[in-house]
């Protein structure tokens, strides 16, 4: 391994990633995730539909001082992206996004959220499996697992607690810049379709 550039050392996992249909994978540094207290600030203002709503958002989920200090522990990680075919970003909506094309918004993603996710799932699954025991998924956007979360997040467990992963959003991630820096460009407000962004922390 040593002497190993991190696209050899890590392309077994990004093989398995495009296989499981990922539209892009890439290995990139742990330094180029951007970690922004202000991307948690949009959770609450203006506050987003789903805040409080899943155990893998906030205020559910751990605070981003202490992901950014988890995340400096690392060194190489997965940026995985899936597209969102034949769903674009374009503003639908005269001014805030209103309930009836978000229910329907939500309806046409969570396909791709949800293959998203399993791909998240099997290659952590095969890191771990390849002897990093500290590697760990994120996830995009709220989950999708189940139609709704448990009725007491404060006390009730999450029903698939092995499955179940955080956005990346939730912890201070700042996905749009994170991605630029992989060269895997994120195009909001536009027609080109979505691309539902997931990263793996790997070692």
């Amino acid at each position: 391994m040593e002497g190993m550039s991190a696209e050899q050392r890590y392309g077994e996992l990004v093989q398995l990633a495009l296989e499981e249909g990922a539209r892009a994978a890439r290995v990139i540094s742990a330094r180029m995730v951007v970690v922004d207290e202000r991307v948690r600030l949009k959770c609450e203002v203006p506050r987003c539909a789903k805040f409080n709503q899943y155990l893998t958002c906030p205020p559910h989920v751990m605070p981003v001082t202490t992901f950014a200090g988890v995340l400096a522990q690392y060194e190489w990680c997965l940026l995985v992206q899936v597209e969102a075919t034949g769903v674009d970003s374009g503003d639908k909506s005269p001014g805030r996004i209103e309930r009836d094309v978000l229910k329907e918004n939500l309806k046409r993603h969570r396909p791709y959220q949800l293959k998203l996710l399993e791909i998240i799932e099997r290659v952590e699954a095969a890191a771990f499996k390849r002897g990093m025991r500290f590697a760990a998924g994120f996830t995009g956007g709220e989950c999708v697992l189940c139609e709704q979360c448990v009725a007491n997040r404060l006390s009730d467990p999450c029903r698939h607690p092995f499955r179940a992963r955080p956005a990346m959003e939730g912890v201070g991630i700042d996905v749009i810049e994170t991605a630029q820096r992989a060269g895997l460009p994120i195009h909001l407000s536009s027609s080109e379709n979505v691309l539902w962004t997931g990263l793996v922390l790997l070692e």
